[in-house]
């Protein structure tokens, strides 16, 4: 486990992770603003398991987010390498939107790459269209800083400035 909040779990993946992550890859909904901005089938999500997994002792990785009470896979979220540049993202199953579950996860998780990694340089690319994921990053205390278009789609790069501070505060239980 790397954190615990009240009701979650942020761990490394495991293969039993397998139906939660086919469950959310194939909805389209979930896929409208990640990857290749579409649904994957059975297979490319046992390839992305598997490619985890072989990698998330190695290298930076996003973590599982996981429900406390059952260990069930909700969601994705964590620092990835892309092309030397940390960045954040996050994305969860559709049945687990609404909950709290991400703005919980990535308070969580930015709190420990910050204050534990000592990771302060990473950014958070979100299109414009997704509403809810800016208004959620923007509670997290982080702003706009460039806009910019990524794989044709225009957005922006969000970052936490200096003194913004993190206005919604999550208790962590355990790290």
């Amino acid at each position: 486990m790397i954190l615990q909040t009240k009701r979650l779990i942020i761990r490394k993946f495991k293969p039993t992770d397998l139906a939660g992550l086919i469950d959310m890859f194939a909805d389209p909904e979930v896929m409208r603003y990640i990857g290749p901005r579409r649904a994957l089938t059975e297979d490319e999500a046992k390839k992305w398991l598997k490619d985890i997994l072989l990698q998330q002792d190695r290298v930076l990785t996003r973590y599982a987010v996981a429900l406390l009470e059952t260990d069930e896979l909700i969601g994705v979220a964590g620092l990835r390498d892309e092309e030397g540049i940390k960045d954040f993202g996050y994305y969860f199953r559709r049945r687990f939107w609404g909950k709290g579950y991400a703005i919980e996860a990535c308070a969580a998780i930015l709190n420990h790459i910050e204050n534990t990694l000592n990771i302060r340089d990473y950014q958070i690319f979100i299109a414009d269209e997704n509403i809810n994921s800016i208004r959620m990053i923007q509670r997290l205390g982080l702003q706009a800083i460039e806009g910019i278009t990524k794989s044709t789609e225009h957005g922006h790069l969000y970052k936490r400035i200096p003194g913004s501070g993190n206005r919604h505060i999550i208790e962590i239980i355990h790290f």
